[in-house]
């Protein structure tokens, strides 16, 4: 082909020559561009159907062979800009060349955009917020623009060659239902009017991470110490969640959180001692959550024996000595080893389970036994109040008593001669029509109102004593209307120090204080304090739930809680004695995050050393009871050690 294109320009070079003064003949190379397919290109000349005496050689500029068809079509292998060359030449019927011309023209073939858009995401169970994005498009290249779309706000675009953009990975807030979109641009070195660009959208489930903490508390009843509150504090919870406890004693409870039986039991042991209670807390599937999602918390729990044994005692005088008295102890605790301690109402104490005691002065005194479990925090403690006298008073005077009502029960009196003793026979007549021969008389009245009691004290057939009084009953107590609460102060100088004070709408017998962290990653125990408005100092800030359960006049239980927080802690750390002032024993509630070995020791007014002792502690509270009956009367300092620090409490000794 090439050779005889180079004859026919020969030929008609020297026609030119030959022919210089003819009229020149019209040779026009132009064409024009017609584009069939995105690669297929049909090319259309000027000069089309001129003269089959005018040649056509085209040159389609991507190395492959020429045509010379009068309007060839070519298809391109791949995009591209083209330069095209068209040759035309003019013969006579002999074939010698007349005229010619070259017309070249730039052709832009461009790919068709058949970019399908897509993508896959993917999670992990462990963090399901995290979703991993890969871009699954084709075809796709390097120079290809990417944008993502998260559904919440936020995106991130660049090139495909960068990986972050590529296949992305994104982290969630929140769990829910997001609509993710993925945009690809082609990006071309060949210019081209036409953009391919593709995207698609898809509602991606972003699930919730299982962050379930199981915690629980356990409570016991001060009435009965073998009832056991359970309450499940874990988070976060909800009322579709499966619950299962297993108390450690054989017996177990599962269901839903809805069930306020499941959720917060209450549970009944036989006996008394360590157990081993698990709480284990299943995730149920719902929309937003993964499978699986369980989470078990075991912990143990101290059951005590029941703290509500009785506590009585019985007293006679001397038969010789007025002033001495043989007092009996009639309690019976439930379990062996029990302490007695007996304040005789004149300062003096002991601490024998039966005691005597002679007083210094006549009167009447108030005593008290106290009988403590050394095992628990159990304490029971009963008062009477015994009269001294001087020898038998004169006839007239046998019959004089007094009388006390007893103060959970306004209808029941105890009726109390000035002067007993066994050779005397004593009547009482109570004003109801009912009556007793005992020294000291316990009478109910059936009805409030006003009555006249009269005890008649006879020595023998020359002494007959008769006295009356009038007696007021009022009704009793209605525990429905009864109400306690608590106030609480901070400590100026110390912050987690703070003073409560017990409040009720009627005369307060018992207090039992409870205090319990609130949140937390570490489980603490909570402090049980049996004391009345005490003088607490918190070992770490946070929130704390304070529970007052008061015991009222009438045997009315009513139970106050509320929520205190501890923002700042100080340096300093005291303790509060009680009871303050004291004759005897000396206790102090001491908080150990660990088990520590605890060093006791009391100093005087002048700062010297007069009694020390050593306990292990345990974990969580603990009591220390401190015998003081041998110090002299004043003031006094604890000092406890433990680990690395150092805690104080004062009392006064009496």
């Amino acid at each position: 082909m090439k050779k005889i294109f180079t004859l026919l320009w020969l030929s008609f070079a020297a026609f030119t020559f030959k022919a210089t003064a003819q009229t020149t003949p019209v040779c026009n190379a132009e064409f024009s561009v017609q584009n069939l397919t995105n690669y297929t290109v049909k090319f259309n000349p000027v000069i089309a159907n001129d003269s089959p005496y005018v040649l056509h050689f085209w040159n389609f500029g991507d190395g492959t062979p020429g045509s010379q068809q009068i309007s060839p079509t070519h298809t391109y292998a791949v995009p591209g800009i083209y330069s095209v060359v068209h040759t035309i030449v003019r013969v006579t019927p002999n074939n010698v060349p007349v005229c010619t011309q070259t017309f070249t023209r730039q052709v832009t073939i461009t790919a068709p955009c058949n970019l399908v858009v897509n993508f896959s995401w993917s999670s992990t169970v462990a963090n399901p917020l995290t979703i991993t994005f890969q871009n699954l498009s084709i075809p796709i290249a390097n120079t290809d623009s990417i944008k993502w779309i998260f559904g919440d706000g936020t995106s991130v675009s660049g090139l495909q060659n960068d990986p972050n953009v590529a296949n992305p990975t994104h982290s969630y807030a929140q769990a829910g239902n997001y609509n993710v979109c993925l945009r690809v641009k082609k990006n071309s070195n060949v210019a081209s009017t036409v953009q391919c660009v593709r995207d698609i959208c898809r509602t991606i489930t972003v699930l919730e991470p299982c962050a379930l903490v199981v915690n629980f508390t356990a409570q016991a009843n001060p009435a009965n110490r073998l009832n056991i509150k359970f309450t499940n504090t874990s988070t976060p919870i909800h009322a579709t969640d499966s619950v299962r406890w297993t108390f450690g004693d054989g017996s177990s409870i599962s269901g839903l959180q809805s069930d306020t039986n499941v959720a917060n039991p209450t549970h009944i042991y036989a006996t008394a001692g360590n157990y081993a209670v698990c709480l284990r807390i299943k995730k149920n599937t719902n929309a937003t959550t993964p499978v699986p999602c369980i989470r078990e918390k075991c912990d143990q729990v101290v059951v005590t024996n029941p703290c509500n044994f009785p506590v009585n005692f019985s007293s006679r005088p001397d038969s010789l000595n007025n002033r001495k008295m043989y007092f009996t102890n009639l309690s019976t605790p439930p379990i062996s080893g029990a302490i007695a301690l007996w304040n005789f109402g004149d300062g003096s104490s002991a601490s024998t389970w039966n005691a005597v005691h002679e007083y210094a002065q006549l009167g009447s005194y108030r005593v008290c036994l106290r009988v403590y479990l050394p095992t628990s925090n159990c304490v029971r403690e009963t008062c009477d109040t015994i009269f001294i006298t001087n020898p038998p008073p004169t006839c007239t005077q046998l019959s004089k008593y007094q009388y006390q009502v007893f103060p959970n029960d306004n209808q029941q009196y105890k009726f109390t001669p000035d002067y007993i003793h066994a050779t005397l026979q004593y009547t009482w007549t109570f004003g109801d029509g009912t009556g007793s021969h005992d020294p000291i008389a316990v009478h109910r009245y059936a009805q409030p109102g006003i009555y006249i009691a009269c005890l008649t004290v006879w020595r023998g057939p020359e002494c007959a004593s008769t006295s009356c009084q009038q007696i007021k009953v009022l009704p009793q107590i209605n525990c429905d209307t009864a109400h306690a609460w608590y106030s609480y102060q901070h400590n100026q100088n110390i912050p987690n120090k703070i003073q409560f004070t017990a409040n009720a709408t009627m005369p307060i017998i018992d207090q039992l204080w409870n205090i319990t962290r609130v949140g937390g990653t570490v489980t603490v125990p909570p402090v049980i304090l049996h004391q009345n408005n005490p003088l607490y100092t918190f070992q770490d800030t946070g929130v704390y739930r304070v529970c007052l359960k008061a015991t009222l006049q009438g045997d009315c239980v009513k139970e106050y809680c509320n929520y205190i927080r501890i923002d700042q802690v100080s340096n300093a750390c005291e303790l509060q004695a009680f009871p303050n002032p004291t004759f005897s024993l000396v206790n102090v509630n001491l908080y150990l995050t660990q088990p520590e070995l605890i060093l006791a020791t009391v100093y005087n007014n002048v700062n010297m050393a007069v009694l020390s002792l050593t306990q292990q502690g345990n974990a969580g509270n603990n009591l220390i009871t401190i015998n003081v009956s041998n110090l002299a009367a004043g003031q006094y300092t604890i000092r406890f050690v433990y680990g690395n620090k150092v805690c104080y409490a004062r009392f006064q000794k009496l």
